[in-house]
C-alpha cells in the first residue's frame, strides 16, 4: 500500500495526516509516495522509508534488498536483552517471544523489498511483566537496516506504556490511544535517543553497539544474525575434504535480487508448512500466499 497524494492541497494534507496516525514524524517531510506500509495492525506497522542521514553527512548506501530467513531473525531478535534502570544488573528481553516473531516475519518481508535508499521503520507490542505481579502493555519502536553484512537496529522508543498517564484518571476504561498526539519514536542517525528510565543494551559475540570516531551510540545495535543462527543448531561432522571458503572481501551470493544470509535452507516441507502458519496468522495476503506457494512447489 503505497501513501499517493492527491493534486490538491487538501489530498497532500490528508496524506500527511495518515503518515502521522502511523506514528512516523521523520516519514511525514519526505513525498508520500516514497514511505510504503509493508504490514499495519492497529497502532503495529512495519514501513519501508527514505533512509535518513547523520547531521552534516550522508549516509552510505544499504546492503538492501537481503533476504534473511524469518526465523533466523526471530532467533536474533530474541536473543537481545537490555539492563532496565539506573544500576539494574538483570537483563531482560528487548522483544517478547510472541514479538520477536511478529515482527521477524514482517522485517524478513521488508528486507527483501527495501532498495539502498530506504530504511525500515517499526513499532510492536507486547506484553511486560511487572514489579509485582501481572503485566503491562509496552511498545517498542525503532529503525533498522542492512549494512556491512550486519542487521543495524537504532531503537527510538523502548517499552513504553501503551497507556499514558492522562489515560489512567479516564472515568470509564481506557480509550483507544491518539497517535497524533502521542507518536512513535522510531530512532534516527541524527540523534541518539535518551531512554527514560536509564537503559543499556547487553553486548555479546553477535550483538554490539554502533561507534564512529571513538564515539559509542547507546541506542544503536548491530547484529551478526549468523552469529545466533550458528549456535542454535547442532554442529556438524567435520567433512573429509573441507569446503572451498570465500575471502572476507568477496561479494555476497544472491538469488535474484535479495542477498541470501542466515544459516542452512529449511526443507520444502518446512517452507511450505511456515507459509501456512503466516496465511492462517493473517500475516500475509491470499495472493501472496498463493504465489509463494507456486513458486515453492515448482522448485520439487
Amino acid at each position: 500500500m503505497r501513501y499517493i497524494p492527491e493534486p490538491s492541497s487538501n489530498g497532500h494534507t490528508l496524506a500527511l495526516v495518515l503518515l502521522l496516525c502511523l506514528g512516523l514524524p521523520q516519514a511525514a517531510t519526505a513525498s508520500s509516495n516514497e514511505t510504503v506500509a509493508v504490514w499495519k495492525n492497529i497502532d503495529q506497522f512495519v514501513v519501508l522509508a527514505p533512509q535518513d542521514a547523520p547531521v552534516g553527512d550522508t549516509a552510505p548506501p544499504n546492503d538492501q534488498p537481503v533476504a534473511i530467513e524469518p526465523a533466523d531473525l526471530s532467533a536474533a531478535l530474541g536473543k537481545l536483552r537490555v539492563y532496565e534502570g539506573k544500576g539494574s544488573q538483570e537483563g531482560v528481553p528487548l522483544f517478547e517471544a510472541v514479538a520477536a516473531e511478529n515482527l521477524a516475519t514482517q522485517l524478513g518481508i521488508a528486507l527483501r523489498r527495501a532498495t539502498s535508499g530506504q530504511d525500515i521503520l517499526f513499532a510492536i507490542e507486547m506484553q511486560q511483566k511487572s514489579a509485582l505481579f501481572g503485566s503491562n502493555p509496552v511498545s517498542v519502536a525503532g529503525r533498522v537496516f542492512y549494512q556491512n553484512q550486519r542487521l543495524n537496529m537504532i531503537i527510538g522508543e523502548l517499552h513504553v506504556s501503551t497507556v499514558t498517564a492522562e489515560y489512567k484518571t479516564y472515568p470509564i476504561g481506557y480509550p483507544k490511544l491518539d497517535r497524533r498526539l502521542h507518536p512513535h519514536q522510531t530512532g534516527r542517525r541524527s540523534q541518539e535517543a535518551r531512554f527514560d528510565p536509564v537503559a543499556r543494551f547487553a553486548t555479546s559475540d553477535g550483538v554490539n553497539l554502533y561507534e564512529r570516531d571513538g564515539k559509542v551510540r547507546s541506542d544503536w545495535l548491530v547484529v551478526e544474525v549468523g552469529a545466533f543462527v550458528k549456535r542454535s543448531q547442532p554442529a556438524a561432522e567435520a567433512p573429509a575434504v573441507p569446503p572451498a571458503t570465500k575471502s572476507a572481501s568477496a561479494a555476497p551470493e544472491s538469488v535474484g535480487a535479495a542477498q541470501i544470509h542466515g544459516g542452512a535452507s529449511p526443507s520444502f516441507e518446512e517452507r511450505l508448512l511456515r507459509l501456512k502458519h503466516l496465511r492462517e496468522q493473517d500475516l500475509i495476503t491470499a495472493e501472496e500466499y498463493d504465489r509463494k506457494r507456486k513458486e515453492i512447489l515448482d522448485q520439487l
